[in-house]
């Protein structure tokens, strides 16, 4: 590995308070769709910080998939098989859009936000030892 790449936790961080936010006020369809949306958004960020934290500590991975199992060995995640299912339900969130993917996706948002809430929490202290996490 040549050079460490610098992570910016800020831009996790308010997406993280965007999909609070929008948590908090979902009665319309339009509401909802800005929830699956903010979903789809915290996802993407979470996966690619976990990749840069994992090349930073000299572990190359590529996919999604890869990124979460190395990020459970390494402590940043508890459990690897929720982090599949979101990885699923973002998936259905790109291909489809109907009234069933759209229940299925804000029936897993509530798990998804406690588990980024909980990931934040992580790299956070991991600024505490590496210089490479710039908040």
């Amino acid at each position: 590995m040549s050079k460490e790449t610098y992570i910016n936790l800020d831009v996790l961080k308010k997406a993280y308070l965007t999909l609070e936010k929008f948590m908090q006020n979902s009665t319309t369809e339009q509401e909802q769709a800005g929830i699956v949306q903010a979903f789809e958004f915290c996802y993407e960020l979470s996966w690619k910080i976990m990749k840069k934290v994992m090349y930073n500590e000299g572990i190359d991975v590529n996919s999604p998939r890869t990124t979460f199992r190395e990020a459970a060995r390494n402590k940043m995640i508890d459990n690897v098989d929720v982090w599949f299912i979101f990885l699923e339900k973002r998936n259905k969130t790109v291909h489809t859009y109907n009234e069933l993917v759209l229940k299925e996706i804000l029936g897993i948002v509530p798990e998804f936000k406690n588990e980024l809430k909980k990931l934040i929490e992580i790299l956070d202290h991991k600024m505490i030892t590496y210089q490479w996490i710039k908040k």
